[in-house]
């Protein structure tokens, strides 16, 4: 009998420290169209230098992969492909620009066709590569892909929930909460999240007004931000939180400051004060979590070639991890480095922003107008986008925290992975004992 009650002891106890060897709070921030050439123009417009950013601290730095299925040259196979045809080291280089920079590589990130969104977000959060529009669909079987967040609500283990800048239905936050043929199906994509993945929280904008009805009919408390801070939300902690996100505008920056270097409105709500505000209510539910930050901005901007905007864009989002990592760092709630992990990555390039000229710390990009004859163009001696559309071009990828060394699994002797990797790590966090 003692024996027994020993073996007993022995299994609960195996099973108790493989959960406590599991991280509870897992933060999975991604950047659409954010290239390292960004990161760079942040930190040197902050700092003076490169590599100054808070993820530039993390100990896991590697670069990412991004191709998909219409990336790729030849006939792709799941079970057999060589992911050289998707993105060719050999002509595009093992390191980004500015670290590379080659006219063989610059050629192929032009003609090379990149991934979109949709499979971006597919193949971080599935593991697979399918091809461009569709949000964890096989167009090819016509049926959907199981992805991570499904495996997470079936093991009931983790609560979800999602902080986007964008509206919830759209962009890469879809990808990790939704399965359609077409990412154009707002409203399909919308009624799935609200009403069958059902997140804890859902922070994030929403232009489809009857969604609203649909979030309160499915138990979701629907508020506006910053109506999260209020009292009465704390008592409805048993209850799925839907919240609005408005006036959100991303700050401008500031030539030559002193003090302050961007400027909001008076009425702009800060996206890291929004992260931070989903923290403390998600930790209040007593319960370990799986938050998805999605910034989409940096995308938008490149893809209008708006430095600027960019460069807003990119603060909000060191802000963001800065916010975070304090929480983190500070112990707020029990929360530490041994029980959380951070995971910042981009989901794609886009905009080929390229430098002529060392921008000091302050400063912006002149540009000289050149007058034609119909026509008045800007030129800029500093700067130079060379496309309005993402690229095939290798981004960033950081970590720091409970099993971030996770991810030296999937590094290869080039120090790349392929964001297929970040599905990997989020199984192996979530789903593998």
């Amino acid at each position: 009998m003692r024996k027994f009650i020993l073996v007993l002891l022995f299994i609960f106890l195996f099973f108790l420290n493989i959960y406590a060897d599991k991280p509870k709070y897992v933060f999975l921030v991604v950047c659409d169209g954010m290239s390292v050439s960004n990161e760079i123009a942040l930190s040197n417009f902050l700092y003076g230098k490169g590599k100054q950013l808070i993820w530039n601290t993390f100990p896991v730095q590697t670069f990412m992969t991004t191709w998909s299925i219409n990336s790729y040259k030849g006939t792709y196979s799941e079970n057999n492909f060589d992911s050289e045809n998707g993105y060719d080291t050999n002509l595009a280089g093992t390191m980004p620009y500015p670290y590379y920079k080659s006219e063989q590589a610059e050629r192929y990130f032009k003609d090379s066709v990149s991934t979109d969104y949709a499979a971006a977000a597919t193949a971080m959060s599935t593991g697979k590569k399918v091809y461009n529009n569709s949000f964890c669909y096989d167009t090819k079987t016509d049926k959907t892909i199981e992805n991570i967040t499904d495996k997470i609500n079936e093991k009931k283990e983790y609560n979800v929930a999602l902080v986007t800048t964008d509206n919830f239905y759209n962009y890469v936050a879809a990808g990790f909460l939704s399965h359609n043929k077409s990412k154009n199906n707002y409203s399909k994509i919308a009624e799935e999240i609200l009403s069958k993945i059902k997140p804890e929280i859902i922070v994030g904008q929403n232009d489809i007004y009857e969604m609203n009805k649909v979030a309160a009919s499915n138990g979701y408390y629907v508020l506006d931000y910053p109506e999260i801070n209020e009292p009465q939300v704390f008592d409805l902690l048993n209850k799925k939180i839907f919240v609005r996100l408005k006036n959100y505008y991303v700050p401008y920056p500031i030539e030559y400051f002193t003090l302050e270097s961007f400027v909001y409105r008076n009425i702009d709500t800060k996206f890291s004060k929004v992260v931070s505000d989903t923290t403390r209510l998600l930790l209040e539910k007593n319960k370990p979590f799986f938050m998805l930050v999605d910034i989409t901005d940096v995308s938008k901007a490149n893809c209008e070639n708006d430095y600027n905007k960019m460069l807003g864009a990119m603060y909000e989002l060191n802000e963001t991890i800065k916010k975070i990592y304090d929480l983190i760092n500070s112990n707020y709630n029990g929360m530490s480095f041994d029980n959380s992990i951070i995971i910042v990555v981009s989901a794609y390039s886009a905009g080929m922003l390229r430098f002529n000229a060392y921008l000091p710390r302050g400063n912006l990009p002149r540009p000289n107008i050149l007058f034609n004859r119909k026509t008045i163009i800007k030129a800029d001696t500093n700067i130079n986008y060379r496309t309005k559309y993402n690229i095939n071009e290798l981004v960033g990828c950081y970590s720091i925290g409970a099993k971030s060394n996770l991810f030296k699994k999937y590094i290869n002797e080039k120090n790349i992975i392929d964001n297929t990797d970040i599905y990997n790590v989020l199984s192996d966090i979530f789903i593998n004992d």
